[in-house]
């Protein structure tokens, strides 16, 4: 079996391991960090996938569904300011569940962030003189 030498990305260090095979991820498991922070929606399936993910740390499990979150909330706002009679398919509710488990505060942020999207859609519109 080769071996072959790795850098960590978070220390810089190379990494020669001894007897570990080189093994490819699962189908649907991203192999980049940037890409998964970057696009989450398109490299997870669904939130629970990052909480799932085997070689991501809590706190990048978090950062990638802290920004999962924003691009969700991005979603919603977008939606309901231009096309409220068409409802884009959210997964955000999904997304504050997974993000609860690493931060309670932020899930609780988007929460109320959520809440103020649907409470604007529900104002009735300044009439203009």
């Amino acid at each position: 079996m080769k071996q072959q030498t790795a850098i960590d990305s978070r220390t810089g260090t190379c990494q020669t391991p001894t007897a570990m095979p080189v093994m490819a991820p699962p189908p649907g498991i991203a192999l980049s960090y940037t890409e998964a922070l970057v696009d989450p929606g398109g490299v997870f399936r669904n939130p629970a996938d990052v909480v799932e993910h085997p070689w991501f740390t809590r706190e990048e499990k978090r950062t990638v569904l802290l920004s999962w979150a924003r691009d969700e909330l991005v979603l919603e706002h977008m939606a309901n300011r231009s096309l409220p009679e068409l409802k884009p398919r959210s997964r955000i509710d999904a997304v504050i569940e997974a993000l609860a488990q690493f931060d309670l505060n932020a899930a609780a942020e988007y929460r109320a962030a959520v809440s103020a999207i649907g409470a604007h859609e529900l104002r009735p519109k300044a009439r203009r003189a």
